[in-house]
């Protein structure tokens, strides 16, 4: 052999050796299974930690000139005595005294001392300004419209400064209850008017409520046919239809709802007032799961039983309801009992499946991941989560995957809220649907070892986790299922241990 053949050899086994390592410690660095062993993932009883929703009590001021209030004598209930914190509160505010002058600096000093008292709690109000609560709104209310539109200019400063306590309002502030009915200023444009100057002045954030589905109809009918009449407010009928809900404080009376829905008092027949109740029920369909509904339950019709009133409920989008009222049906309900196999609230009342059904409800039910070595840097999966709750979450919440390792407790996050697309995002989490949410990670940026997958939801504005309705919760969050980083161990150093976890 020639000594420039052995040259030649000599540096082909060298060549031989660096490509080999090169392979080897490519091998190491890519070749990383990743395994995914999910939980089984099913809705679990109970009412858990849900903001935005559920039973309300009612709290009533009367604002009058010169006289302050008492902070020590602002009466705040936050739970029902059996277990049941309150996380809704409806604030109704009188303003009858000033029917005839603008608000005084003593009635906004109470009414920010009303706000600051519910401050401690993690209670949301729903906020009513009226002028009667005796059943006599013409007689109560303002001779003048200005006066009405001075009054919505004048609490808005007040309720923009605690905008983040706030769910929704109700009504424009006129007839019998603010219920706007018995009133002189329910035309078309009347009502237009009003509640336009309160949208405009009210921080777009806050959410606004009329009586009934005609009423919504007539504002924006009147909106389309009139817009020159408008076109001095700062808001557009598309930004309004972002803010304007509804709200029913004689569901399941009859079937109008006590007059809720006109077209049924005007069937002539059983059968059309029940066809005119479904038109009714579609309608609110179809906007609530955008914008809030709620208001109170009242006994008096076969309607009210536990089996409709879930289904009702469910395709109405009420978030919140009355505690208070009427306890008949809502005793009613406690007797009535679910039976259905499989559903984990077989056996259980009435009461209860609507109590933890108010609003949303949100269930993680799947979890997939899908990984091949040497096949591309990420692993990508796709979280499946189902509200089966009556309504959707109408102001965005902060959601989060992360991967947690068991020893280290390192974290590393997958996605974020600032993620998500925006149809994927909390507020369009509606009943009924399976949202699916894509993620992906590298494996080779993981260090081996065992993680768990945790989902998490909070309010950005406490900071509170947002349960959701499964059984498999930590300190961090929901755990989908667990993740191991396995890497070879042709080149695992000696002083390391060679076994996998």
């Amino acid at each position: 052999m020639t000594r420039k053949t052995k040259r030649r050899l000599i540096i082909f086994f060298i060549l031989i050796i660096l490509v080999g390592g090169a392979g080897l410690q490519y091998f190491q660095t890519h070749y990383i299974r990743a395994e995914f062993r999910k939980f089984s993932l099913t809705e679990a009883y109970g009412n858990f930690n849900r903001p935005e929703c559920g039973w309300y009590q009612l709290y009533s001021y009367k604002l009058k000139p010169d006289i302050h209030m008492d902070k020590d004598t602002i009466y705040i209930n936050n739970s029902d005595g059996n277990g049941y914190a309150y996380r809704l509160a409806l604030l109704e505010f009188n303003l009858s005294d000033y029917a005839d002058k603008d608000i005084d600096a003593v009635a906004k000093s109470n009414i920010a001392l009303v706000f600051q008292s519910f401050a401690a709690t993690k209670m949301k109000l729903i906020i009513r300004f009226l002028y009667d609560w005796d059943g006599n709104g013409i007689e109560n209310e303002p001779e003048k419209k200005s006066h009405i539109r001075n009054h919505m200019e004048q609490v808005s400063e007040i309720l923009n400064e605690y905008k983040s306590q706030i769910y929704t309002t109700q009504g424009i502030f006129i007839g019998s209850w603010a219920e706007m009915h018995n009133s002189k200023f329910m035309s078309a444009q009347n009502m237009t008017s009003l509640l336009l100057t309160y949208a405009q002045y009210t921080d777009p954030s806050i959410f606004l409520a009329v009586r009934t589905p005609a009423q919504y109809r007539a504002i924006f009918n009147e909106l389309e046919q009139n817009p020159e009449k408008y076109k001095n407010f700062s808001i557009t009928p598309a930004e309004l239809k972002q803010r304007l809900g509804l709200f029913n404080d004689g569901l399941f009376g009859s079937y109008s709802d006590l007059g809720t829905y006109q077209s049924v008092d005007a069937a002539p027949t059983e059968f059309e007032k029940m066809t005119a109740r479904q038109q009714e029920l579609n309608f609110q369909n179809e906007i609530c799961n955008l914008v809030p509904n709620g208001g109170e339950a009242v006994s008096g019709s076969t309607l009210g039983s536990g089996k409709n009133a879930v289904e009702e409920l469910s395709k109405m989008h009420i978030s919140y309801l009355n505690h208070m009222y009427d306890k008949k049906l809502i005793e009613q309900w406690k007797k009535e009992t679910i039976s259905e196999i499989g559903n984990p609230y077989d056996e259980k009342t009435y009461y209860e499946y609507i109590t933890d059904h108010l609003g949303a409800r949100f269930v993680l039910t799947d979890c997939e991941i899908n990984y091949t070595p040497l096949r591309g840097k990420y692993a990508k999966g796709i979280v499946t989560i189902v509200n089966k709750g009556f309504s959707s979450l109408y102001s965005e919440k902060d959601f989060s995957l992360c991967l947690i390792h068991n020893e280290s407790k390192k974290e590393t996050t997958l996605l974020e809220t600032k993620d998500l697309e925006e149809t994927q995002k909390t507020n369009y989490w509606n009943p009924e649907t399976e949202i699916k949410i894509p993620f992906s990670f590298s494996p080779l940026d993981l260090e081996d070892g065992d993680y768990e997958l945790v989902a998490a939801l909070k309010d950005p504005d406490t900071e509170d986790e947002i349960s959701f309705a499964n059984h498999v919760e930590n300190d961090n969050g929901y755990v989908l299922g667990t993740l191991t980083i396995i890497r070879p161990k042709l080149l695992t150093p000696k002083n390391e241990s060679s076994d996998v976890i």
